[in-house]
């Protein structure tokens, strides 16, 4: 839809999604503890029933909503197909990159609040702010970032991003917990991939969007799930592995190596990115 200024706009429709993750679980947990006519507390379930509820409202413009006209593309510029995806390094670049920083980016949500808590010995308060700073982090970066992968170009800007994501999550391992911190900057350099990719996707397939969108989200979604199980078998990997030294130090070293692969996508994101700048560069493509 976006034929102008996409990496601006692409990012500022997801900056709403970031938004909506630093709001939804302090609401979620302030809303458990609402007291209902006989006394008892709303609880998880009557949260979830009033969330879901509330998930109807986009219903509402989408049904109201008009979509523009497809915009117009030159004739004899071939349509892309999975064949042709197939057979195009650059869209397996393009897969690469955009599959390790979903799993960075998710795995973060998924394992910070957790890995605070059991290497740190933080409680669940302190370690659910802390993964709301990193949200916070998320989302602005997505609403102040988005117009510069316009200005600096789109692979150009994720490799730098997704670098400095990768940097911060390291380094954060390497400080303890005096740079946990750096775990919510983390979420600045990652944010932007995602729609960055979109906004790619659109640019480097104008006839077949949908077509390249569908064959890069679907293995991504693939390597994304293979990614999180990895981890998971990592922590309990090294966990075992250094059993002998005590549970705690064992589970410290678990989370520590299952963090650090997640650090570690991240950089495989930018050494992604950084193939793919000079293999276009040097088709004469630039993006």
């Amino acid at each position: 839809m976006f034929v102008k200024r996409t990496g601006f706009l692409m990012n500022l429709s997801h900056f709403f999604y970031g938004l909506s993750s630093i709001v939804a679980p302090i609401a979620a947990v302030s809303m458990m503890g609402w007291r209902l006519p006989d006394g008892d507390a709303l609880g998880w379930r009557g949260m979830y029933v009033i969330v879901l509820m509330l998930s109807l409202l986009p219903v509402i413009p989408s049904l109201l909503g008009r979509l523009p006209a497809e915009p117009m593309h030159d004739e004899a510029e071939e349509r892309i197909s999975y064949r042709k995806l197939l057979r195009d390094p650059v869209a397996w670049l393009i897969v690469l990159l955009l599959t390790s920083g979903v799993i960075s980016e998710l795995s973060i949500g998924s394992w910070l609040a957790n890995f605070l808590e059991k290497a740190y010995d933080w409680s669940p308060t302190d370690a659910s702010g802390m993964l709301s700073a990193f949200f916070l982090c998320f989302t602005l970066a997505r609403l102040l970032l988005g117009p510069l992968t316009d200005k600096f170009g789109y692979v150009m800007s994720m490799m730098v991003l997704s670098l400095s994501s990768g940097v911060c999550s390291i380094a954060a391992l390497i400080a303890g917990e005096g740079g946990a911190i750096l775990f919510a900057l983390a979420g600045v350099g990652i944010a932007p991939i995602y729609p960055t990719v979109m906004a790619l996707l659109t640019k480097r397939y104008p006839r077949g969007t949908g077509t390249a969108i569908t064959f890069t989200v679907t293995l991504m979604g693939i390597g994304s799930v293979l990614g999180n199980l990895a981890i998971g078998g990592l922590i309990e990997g090294v966990r075992d592995l250094y059993a002998g030294r005590g549970d705690d130090a064992s589970r410290v070293f678990g989370l520590q190596a299952g963090y650090g692969f997640i650090g570690a996508m991240a950089l495989l994101c930018a050494v992604a990115c950084l193939v793919l700048y000079f293999y276009l560069r040097k088709r004469g493509e630039r993006y």
